[in-house]
């Protein structure tokens, strides 16, 4: 029987958005739990305006078939000699050389990508990508984990994930909602937990949608003696916390909430394990599938979408797709993360929030979670992802 080849290393480099350094630390985890592993984590360099631009270009023409010189060079023009400094100085505490086979880098997002690339021409070492990076794709990269709304190639180094992985790890959910109660005690045996992310090119959580929709949310709680648990993304508009502090400050169901941009340290996992109940709101993937991870039938929150010329070229191409005379990976925008949204709810994984409204009482308490933890027991793309990298690992290492 030949020798298992193993990863002893693994560098997550990291843009400080918390839904990609989730992503990245769900596969670390599980590659962790199979290899043992050690996870080291840095941020990468933070660029702007022209400093941005001229990294871009330049990466198109160095990081594409490079050199380890050509890597050199656009880290230095990207910033990034601080980067390669704090990563020297791990391998160097490690005894790992140039050459080694036993480091992985991995990296979600473009702006981490490309320095996940240059240092992985400068150390020879496997680099892996979670979606699909701008300017350089994933064809430079040795394992790609793309989401399957991006309609990524299928090729042998890209693996395909049904929404996004993520670091939930089910068997500790448990442990990190009785701390996150502990700091919280609840008084309802009944817990909800909502989820709210914000503005993008897409969406928009307004003011006036917080008044409605979680206002109404609120009083239905009320009603039926539920405990609120709430949090919010960095991306969610300081109009829209305004009004979200109002209202639970005058709710009697709110026991918690947790501000992303007042507060650094991440709920969901915690509120996760607790809740009866899990709100998300559409325009995050991410929380969707870390509540599906966790073993939940998620209910979604629909919220508004931005109306400009993207929007109506998206229905365009919608109705394109719809008729077939467009292939579905033609798909972009809200059209492209509804596709995942009807796979969940074709699986019960998922509930649009007015039909949650409608069905509730027709389902037995008592079956609410026990039957969709059951049902949602494998569902983790970051282990799947993970055991494709470690068998890949063996085939070809």
């Amino acid at each position: 029987m030949r020798d298992k080849k193993i990863i002893k290393v693994i560098v997550i480099l990291s843009d400080g958005i918390r839904g990609h350094l989730n992503q990245s630390r769900g596969i670390a985890l599980w590659l962790s739990k199979m290899t043992g592993a050690e996870i080291l984590e840095t941020e990468v360099p933070v660029l702007t305006g022209a400093a941005k631009a001229r990294a871009k270009k330049s990466a198109a023409r160095r990081l594409i078939g490079g050199s380890r010189r050509d890597a050199r060079d656009w880290l230095m023009l990207a910033d990034g000699d601080s980067v390669v400094r704090r990563v020297g100085q791990w391998f160097a505490e490690r005894n790992i050389h140039e050459g080694s086979r036993d480091v992985l880098m991995i990296s979600a997002g473009s702006s981490p990508a490309l320095y996940n690339l240059a240092l992985g021409y400068i150390w020879s070492c496997s680099c892996a990508t979670v979606m699909t990076p701008s300017v350089v794709g994933t064809e430079p990269f040795d394992y790609a984990i793309v989401p399957e709304h991006d309609n990524p190639p299928r090729k042998p180094n890209v693996f395909v994930t049904l929404g996004s992985p993520n670091s939930v790890i089910k068997e500790e959910l448990k442990e990190e909602g009785a701390r996150l109660l502990a700091e919280y005690p609840p008084v309802s045996e009944t817990i909800w937990s909502i989820l709210i992310g914000g503005d993008d090119n897409n969406y928009s959580i307004t003011s006036e949608w917080i008044k409605k929709n979680i206002g109404h949310i609120m009083r239905i709680a009320e009603q039926e003696e539920a405990d609120l648990y709430i949090t919010t993304s960095r991306r969610t508009s300081p109009d829209a916390v305004g009004t979200l502090k109002s209202l639970a400050a005058h709710s009697s169901a709110v026991r918690c909430l947790i501000i992303a941009s007042e507060d650094p340290s991440n709920p969901i996992p915690g509120m996760i394990g607790f809740s009866n109940e899990v709100f998300c709101t559409e325009d995050s993937v991410n929380m969707v599938s870390e509540t599906v991870t966790g073993g939940h039938r998620a209910v979604l929150l629909r919220v508004m979408h931005n109306r400009n010329i993207k929007s109506f070229l998206q229905k365009v191409t919608s109705s394109l797709v719809g008729i077939g005379a467009l292939p579905p990976d033609m798909l972009w925008g809200i059209p492209k993360f509804d596709r995942v949204f009807d796979h969940f709810i074709r699986h019960d994984a998922l509930i649009e929030f007015k039909d949650w409204i409608i069905k509730r009482r027709e389902l037995p308490k008592a079956c609410d979670n026990a039957c969709l933890d059951m049902m949602w027991d494998e569902f983790n793309e970051a282990k799947r992802a993970a055991q494709w990298i470690y068998d890949t690992w063996q085939q070809i290492r």
